[in-house]
Protein backbone atom coordinates (compact mmCIF):
# COMPACT_ATOMS: atom_id res chain seq x y z
CA UNK A 1 0.00 0.00 0.00
CA UNK A 2 1.07 3.69 -0.46
CA UNK A 3 1.36 6.64 1.20
CA UNK A 4 0.20 9.44 -0.27
CA UNK A 5 1.04 13.25 -0.68
CA UNK A 6 -0.72 16.11 -2.12
CA UNK A 7 1.59 19.46 -2.31
CA UNK A 8 0.22 22.74 -3.50
CA UNK A 9 -2.19 21.11 -5.34
CA UNK A 10 -4.04 23.30 -8.28
CA UNK A 11 -6.90 23.11 -10.85
CA UNK A 12 -8.16 25.74 -12.95
CA UNK A 13 -10.87 25.59 -15.86
CA UNK A 14 -10.49 29.02 -17.91
CA UNK A 15 -10.00 31.79 -15.18
CA UNK A 16 -11.91 29.82 -11.80
CA UNK A 17 -9.84 28.09 -9.86
CA UNK A 18 -11.66 25.17 -8.22
CA UNK A 19 -8.69 23.53 -6.24
CA UNK A 20 -6.52 26.30 -4.66
CA UNK A 21 -3.14 24.69 -3.54
CA UNK A 22 -3.83 22.29 -1.19
CA UNK A 23 -1.85 19.92 1.20
CA UNK A 24 -2.91 16.48 2.37
CA UNK A 25 -1.06 13.54 3.40
CA UNK A 26 -2.75 10.09 4.01
CA UNK A 27 -1.10 8.01 5.40
CA UNK A 28 -0.54 4.14 4.51
CA UNK A 29 -3.41 2.08 4.86
CA UNK A 30 -5.55 4.86 6.36
CA UNK A 31 -9.23 5.90 4.79
CA UNK A 32 -8.96 9.66 4.36
CA UNK A 33 -12.67 11.62 3.61
CA UNK A 34 -12.99 14.23 1.60
CA UNK A 35 -15.72 15.92 2.90
CA UNK A 36 -17.87 19.49 1.25
CA UNK A 37 -20.48 20.87 -0.29
CA UNK A 38 -21.37 20.30 -4.20
CA UNK A 39 -18.70 22.59 -5.70
CA UNK A 40 -15.82 22.60 -3.16
CA UNK A 41 -13.93 21.27 -5.13
CA UNK A 42 -13.76 17.34 -3.59
CA UNK A 43 -14.23 14.89 -6.56
CA UNK A 44 -11.42 16.74 -8.74
CA UNK A 45 -9.08 16.60 -6.50
CA UNK A 46 -9.85 12.81 -6.25
CA UNK A 47 -9.60 12.74 -10.13
CA UNK A 48 -6.17 14.24 -9.89
CA UNK A 49 -4.86 11.42 -7.68
CA UNK A 50 -6.59 9.58 -9.93
CA UNK A 51 -4.79 11.05 -12.88
CA UNK A 52 -8.13 11.77 -15.33
CA UNK A 53 -7.16 15.70 -14.63
CA UNK A 54 -4.28 17.43 -14.81
CA UNK A 55 -2.88 19.44 -12.17
CA UNK A 56 -2.20 22.93 -13.13
CA UNK A 57 0.02 23.27 -9.97
CA UNK A 58 1.72 21.10 -7.44
CA UNK A 59 1.90 17.50 -7.49
CA UNK A 60 0.43 13.99 -6.50
CA UNK A 61 2.99 11.59 -4.59
CA UNK A 62 2.47 7.90 -3.97
CA UNK A 63 4.96 6.98 -1.62
CA UNK A 64 7.40 10.01 -2.67
CA UNK A 65 7.29 8.76 -6.59
CA UNK A 66 5.63 11.48 -8.15
CA UNK A 67 3.12 10.82 -10.12
CA UNK A 68 2.47 14.35 -12.54
CA UNK A 69 3.69 12.45 -15.67
CA UNK A 70 1.97 8.28 -14.75
CA UNK A 71 -0.92 7.98 -17.15
CA UNK A 72 -3.88 6.54 -15.68
CA UNK A 73 -3.36 3.04 -16.34
CA UNK A 74 -0.23 2.82 -14.83
CA UNK A 75 -0.82 4.10 -11.36
CA UNK A 76 -2.31 1.11 -9.71
CA UNK A 77 -5.32 2.63 -8.08
CA UNK A 78 -8.86 1.25 -7.83
CA UNK A 79 -11.75 3.66 -8.00
CA UNK A 80 -15.28 3.07 -7.59
CA UNK A 81 -17.84 5.65 -9.03
CA UNK A 82 -21.92 6.68 -7.59
CA UNK A 83 -22.73 4.53 -10.72
CA UNK A 84 -21.01 1.59 -10.05
CA UNK A 85 -20.24 1.55 -13.93
CA UNK A 86 -20.88 -2.63 -13.75
CA UNK A 87 -20.86 -3.76 -17.48
CA UNK A 88 -24.49 -5.34 -17.55
CA UNK A 89 -23.78 -8.36 -19.83
CA UNK A 90 -21.24 -9.76 -18.02
CA UNK A 91 -21.38 -11.87 -14.90
CA UNK A 92 -20.37 -10.88 -11.18
CA UNK A 93 -17.21 -13.24 -11.26
CA UNK A 94 -16.67 -11.87 -15.20
CA UNK A 95 -17.08 -7.65 -14.04
CA UNK A 96 -14.42 -8.42 -11.16
CA UNK A 97 -11.90 -10.17 -13.01
CA UNK A 98 -12.00 -7.81 -15.80
CA UNK A 99 -9.01 -5.66 -14.56
CA UNK A 100 -7.23 -8.49 -13.89
CA UNK A 101 -7.62 -9.75 -17.06
CA UNK A 102 -6.44 -6.51 -18.77
CA UNK A 103 -3.64 -7.20 -16.78
CA UNK A 104 -2.96 -10.29 -19.04
CA UNK A 105 -3.09 -12.18 -15.53
CA UNK A 106 -2.85 -16.06 -15.75
CA UNK A 107 -6.31 -17.17 -15.54
CA UNK A 108 -5.47 -19.83 -12.95
CA UNK A 109 -3.89 -16.83 -11.17
CA UNK A 110 -7.54 -14.71 -12.24
CA UNK A 111 -9.71 -17.69 -10.40
CA UNK A 112 -8.07 -17.72 -7.27
CA UNK A 113 -8.12 -13.68 -7.00
CA UNK A 114 -11.53 -13.59 -7.87
CA UNK A 115 -12.71 -16.52 -5.40
CA UNK A 116 -10.65 -14.78 -2.43
CA UNK A 117 -12.33 -11.33 -3.47
CA UNK A 118 -15.47 -12.56 -3.62
CA UNK A 119 -15.64 -14.14 -0.03
CA UNK A 120 -14.42 -11.45 1.07
CA UNK A 121 -17.10 -9.29 0.45
CA UNK A 122 -19.78 -11.94 0.67
CA UNK A 123 -20.34 -12.43 -3.09
CA UNK A 124 -19.34 -15.73 -3.69
CA UNK A 125 -22.82 -17.30 -3.91
CA UNK A 126 -23.55 -14.77 -7.06
CA UNK A 127 -20.98 -15.25 -9.05
CA UNK A 128 -23.26 -16.33 -12.31
CA UNK A 129 -25.41 -13.52 -12.07
CA UNK A 130 -25.88 -10.32 -14.50
CA UNK A 131 -25.64 -6.96 -12.25
CA UNK A 132 -29.75 -6.08 -13.15
CA UNK A 133 -30.35 -9.62 -10.99
CA UNK A 134 -28.77 -7.93 -8.04
CA UNK A 135 -29.86 -5.41 -5.40
CA UNK A 136 -28.01 -1.89 -5.36
CA UNK A 137 -25.72 -2.90 -2.13
CA UNK A 138 -24.98 -6.14 -4.26
CA UNK A 139 -23.84 -3.92 -6.97
CA UNK A 140 -22.26 -1.75 -4.87
CA UNK A 141 -19.98 -5.04 -3.33
CA UNK A 142 -18.81 -6.25 -6.62
CA UNK A 143 -17.67 -2.65 -7.90
CA UNK A 144 -15.76 -2.33 -4.57
CA UNK A 145 -14.47 -6.12 -5.39
CA UNK A 146 -13.52 -5.13 -9.32
CA UNK A 147 -11.51 -2.22 -7.69
CA UNK A 148 -9.92 -4.56 -4.90
CA UNK A 149 -9.17 -7.81 -6.67
CA UNK A 150 -6.19 -6.07 -8.34
CA UNK A 151 -4.28 -4.89 -5.35
CA UNK A 152 -4.08 -1.30 -5.76
CA UNK A 153 -2.13 0.98 -3.90
CA UNK A 154 -4.68 3.48 -3.61
CA UNK A 155 -8.41 2.80 -3.42
CA UNK A 156 -10.41 6.03 -4.58
CA UNK A 157 -14.05 6.23 -3.36
CA UNK A 158 -16.45 8.82 -5.28
CA UNK A 159 -19.89 9.14 -3.41
CA UNK A 160 -20.13 5.21 -3.82
CA UNK A 161 -23.11 5.19 -0.88
CA UNK A 162 -25.22 7.56 -2.65
CA UNK A 163 -27.44 5.74 -4.52
CA UNK A 164 -28.34 3.64 -2.01
CA UNK A 165 -31.70 3.80 0.80
CA UNK A 166 -29.89 4.97 4.08
CA UNK A 167 -30.91 1.34 5.87
CA UNK A 168 -28.92 -0.18 3.43
CA UNK A 169 -26.59 2.70 3.04
CA UNK A 170 -25.40 2.47 7.11
CA UNK A 171 -25.23 -1.30 6.61
CA UNK A 172 -22.83 -0.89 3.91
CA UNK A 173 -20.98 1.98 5.35
CA UNK A 174 -20.00 -0.72 8.43
CA UNK A 175 -19.18 -3.60 5.68
CA UNK A 176 -17.12 -0.72 4.22
CA UNK A 177 -15.44 -0.41 6.61
CA UNK A 178 -14.47 -3.81 7.62
CA UNK A 179 -13.36 -4.77 4.34
CA UNK A 180 -10.97 -1.83 4.01
CA UNK A 181 -9.63 -2.96 7.09
CA UNK A 182 -8.85 -6.17 6.09
CA UNK A 183 -7.29 -5.46 2.95
CA UNK A 184 -5.60 -2.38 4.05
CA UNK A 185 -5.52 -0.49 1.34
CA UNK A 186 -5.02 3.10 1.42
CA UNK A 187 -8.33 4.96 0.61
CA UNK A 188 -9.68 8.28 -0.21
CA UNK A 189 -13.74 8.73 0.18
CA UNK A 190 -15.33 11.44 -0.96
CA UNK A 191 -18.25 12.29 0.37
CA UNK A 192 -20.96 15.33 1.11
CA UNK A 193 -22.67 13.24 3.62
CA UNK A 194 -21.10 14.32 7.12
CA UNK A 195 -22.90 10.68 8.92
CA UNK A 196 -20.44 8.60 6.13
CA UNK A 197 -17.16 10.76 6.71
CA UNK A 198 -17.75 10.14 10.79
CA UNK A 199 -18.57 6.36 10.84
CA UNK A 200 -15.62 5.51 8.14
CA UNK A 201 -12.84 7.70 8.50
CA UNK A 202 -9.96 7.51 9.92
CA UNK A 203 -9.28 11.40 8.98
CA UNK A 204 -11.60 13.62 7.75
CA UNK A 205 -10.59 16.74 5.50
CA UNK A 206 -13.12 19.40 4.92
CA UNK A 207 -13.35 21.64 2.08
CA UNK A 208 -15.03 24.63 0.85
CA UNK A 209 -14.42 26.89 -1.72
CA UNK A 210 -11.44 25.21 -3.63
CA UNK A 211 -9.45 24.85 -0.06
CA UNK A 212 -9.09 22.87 2.58
CA UNK A 213 -10.90 24.08 5.91
CA UNK A 214 -9.88 21.67 8.66
CA UNK A 215 -8.42 18.54 8.57
CA UNK A 216 -8.55 15.73 11.73
CA UNK A 217 -9.95 12.45 12.96
CA UNK A 218 -13.81 12.52 13.77
CA UNK A 219 -13.30 13.42 16.46
CA UNK A 220 -11.35 16.73 16.53
CA UNK A 221 -13.01 18.18 13.43
CA UNK A 222 -16.73 17.69 15.43
CA UNK A 223 -15.39 18.72 19.23
CA UNK A 224 -13.08 21.30 18.10
CA UNK A 225 -13.65 23.09 14.70
CA UNK A 226 -11.62 26.04 13.97
CA UNK A 227 -13.98 27.90 11.88
CA UNK A 228 -17.79 28.84 11.43
CA UNK A 229 -18.05 26.87 8.24
CA UNK A 230 -16.82 23.53 9.74
CA UNK A 231 -18.90 23.98 12.91
CA UNK A 232 -21.76 24.24 10.79
CA UNK A 233 -21.18 21.61 8.34
CA UNK A 234 -20.16 18.92 9.79
CA UNK A 235 -23.03 18.16 11.95
CA UNK A 236 -25.40 21.28 14.27
CA UNK A 237 -24.26 24.15 16.36
CA UNK A 238 -25.12 26.92 17.78
CA UNK A 239 -23.39 30.39 16.94
CA UNK A 240 -23.12 33.72 19.62
CA UNK A 241 -20.96 36.33 18.75
CA UNK A 242 -19.90 39.37 19.41
CA UNK A 243 -18.05 41.79 21.74
CA UNK A 244 -16.83 40.75 25.14
CA UNK A 245 -17.70 42.77 27.72
CA UNK A 246 -17.73 41.18 30.70
CA UNK A 247 -15.95 38.03 32.21
CA UNK A 248 -16.83 36.23 35.52
CA UNK A 249 -14.26 36.20 38.25
CA UNK A 250 -13.90 32.01 37.91
CA UNK A 251 -13.40 32.75 33.76
CA UNK A 252 -16.44 30.29 32.80
CA UNK A 253 -18.88 33.03 32.08
CA UNK A 254 -18.95 35.98 29.70
CA UNK A 255 -20.98 38.70 28.38
CA UNK A 256 -21.30 39.09 24.91
CA UNK A 257 -22.60 42.33 22.67
CA UNK A 258 -23.88 42.61 19.14
CA UNK A 259 -26.32 44.90 17.36
CA UNK A 260 -29.51 42.87 18.28
CA UNK A 261 -28.40 43.40 22.17
CA UNK A 262 -26.52 41.04 24.96
CA UNK A 263 -26.45 37.88 26.05
CA UNK A 264 -24.08 35.96 28.70
CA UNK A 265 -23.06 32.39 28.67
CA UNK A 266 -21.26 29.90 29.66
CA UNK A 267 -17.99 30.12 28.04
CA UNK A 268 -14.11 30.05 28.65
CA UNK A 269 -10.95 31.67 27.53
CA UNK A 270 -12.27 35.63 26.26
CA UNK A 271 -10.88 38.63 27.41
CA UNK A 272 -13.01 41.84 27.66
CA UNK A 273 -13.08 44.15 24.77
CA UNK A 274 -12.19 40.97 22.02
CA UNK A 275 -14.71 40.46 19.17
CA UNK A 276 -15.69 36.50 20.42
CA UNK A 277 -17.46 33.66 18.19
CA UNK A 278 -18.77 30.34 20.03
CA UNK A 279 -20.01 27.51 18.51
CA UNK A 280 -22.40 25.03 20.95
CA UNK A 281 -23.42 21.61 19.61
CA UNK A 282 -27.33 21.12 20.27
CA UNK A 283 -26.66 17.77 22.38
CA UNK A 284 -24.16 19.61 24.50
CA UNK A 285 -27.61 21.48 26.11
CA UNK A 286 -30.07 21.42 28.68
CA UNK A 287 -33.36 22.37 28.56
CA UNK A 288 -35.10 23.36 32.10
CA UNK A 289 -38.70 24.71 33.27
CA UNK A 290 -37.34 25.51 36.59
CA UNK A 291 -34.64 29.01 36.80
CA UNK A 292 -31.36 28.13 36.49
CA UNK A 293 -28.34 30.42 37.30
CA UNK A 294 -26.99 32.26 34.27
CA UNK A 295 -29.28 30.14 31.54
CA UNK A 296 -31.14 31.50 28.72
CA UNK A 297 -34.60 32.16 28.77
CA UNK A 298 -36.73 30.87 26.46
CA UNK A 299 -40.47 29.46 24.50
CA UNK A 300 -40.07 26.57 22.71
CA UNK A 301 -41.05 27.00 18.83
CA UNK A 302 -41.11 23.68 17.13
CA UNK A 303 -40.17 20.17 18.02
CA UNK A 304 -39.02 17.85 15.87
CA UNK A 305 -39.30 13.96 16.78
CA UNK A 306 -36.82 11.61 15.80
CA UNK A 307 -37.29 8.35 18.07
CA UNK A 308 -34.92 8.61 20.22
CA UNK A 309 -33.83 12.42 20.22
CA UNK A 310 -36.38 15.76 20.23
CA UNK A 311 -34.62 18.48 18.97
CA UNK A 312 -35.95 21.43 20.10
CA UNK A 313 -36.13 25.15 18.12
CA UNK A 314 -36.32 27.87 21.24
CA UNK A 315 -36.72 31.49 20.80
CA UNK A 316 -34.35 32.75 23.41
CA UNK A 317 -34.71 36.73 22.67
CA UNK A 318 -35.05 36.47 19.31
CA UNK A 319 -32.32 34.44 18.86
CA UNK A 320 -33.58 30.84 17.42
CA UNK A 321 -31.56 27.72 19.26
CA UNK A 322 -31.29 24.07 18.85
CA UNK A 323 -31.27 21.85 21.89
CA UNK A 324 -31.15 18.44 21.45
CA UNK A 325 -32.77 16.26 24.51
CA UNK A 326 -32.50 12.24 24.55
CA UNK A 327 -36.42 11.23 25.26
CA UNK A 328 -35.49 8.52 27.47
CA UNK A 329 -33.48 10.54 29.67
CA UNK A 330 -36.32 13.02 30.50
CA UNK A 331 -39.15 12.71 32.73
CA UNK A 332 -41.51 15.06 30.66
CA UNK A 333 -41.41 15.70 26.96
CA UNK A 334 -41.43 18.81 25.92
CA UNK A 335 -44.52 20.91 24.45
CA UNK A 336 -44.27 23.63 21.76
CA UNK A 337 -45.05 26.67 23.95
CA UNK A 338 -43.73 25.84 27.03
CA UNK A 339 -41.46 28.28 28.69
CA UNK A 340 -38.14 26.62 29.17
CA UNK A 341 -34.33 27.89 30.29
CA UNK A 342 -31.27 27.00 28.59
CA UNK A 343 -27.94 25.70 30.37
CA UNK A 344 -24.58 24.09 29.36
CA UNK A 345 -21.14 23.51 30.84
CA UNK A 346 -18.78 26.66 29.92
CA UNK A 347 -16.00 23.82 28.22
CA UNK A 348 -18.90 23.05 25.88
CA UNK A 349 -18.39 26.44 23.93
CA UNK A 350 -15.85 25.82 21.43
CA UNK A 351 -13.78 29.00 21.17
CA UNK A 352 -13.21 29.36 17.18
CA UNK A 353 -10.98 32.59 15.55
CA UNK A 354 -12.79 34.87 14.24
Amino acid sequence: MSTVVLKGLVKKYGQNTVVKGIDLTAEDGKLVSILGPSGCGKTTTLRMIAGFEKTDGGEVYFDDKPMGKVPVNKRNIGMVFQSYALFPHMTVFDNIAYGLCQRKIKPDEINKRVEEIMKLVHMEEYSKRKPKELSGGQQQRVALARALVIKPDVLLLDECLSALDKKLRVEMQVELRRILEETGVTTFFVTHDQEEAMTLSDKIVVMNNGAIEQVGTPYEVYEKPNSRFVAGFLGKANFFEGKVTNVNSDEKYVVLENEKGTVAIPAEKAKIGENALYAVRPEKMRISKEPKTGALKGTIEHITYSGNISTCNINCGGESILCEVTNDMISERPQRGDKVFVTWDSASSVKIEV
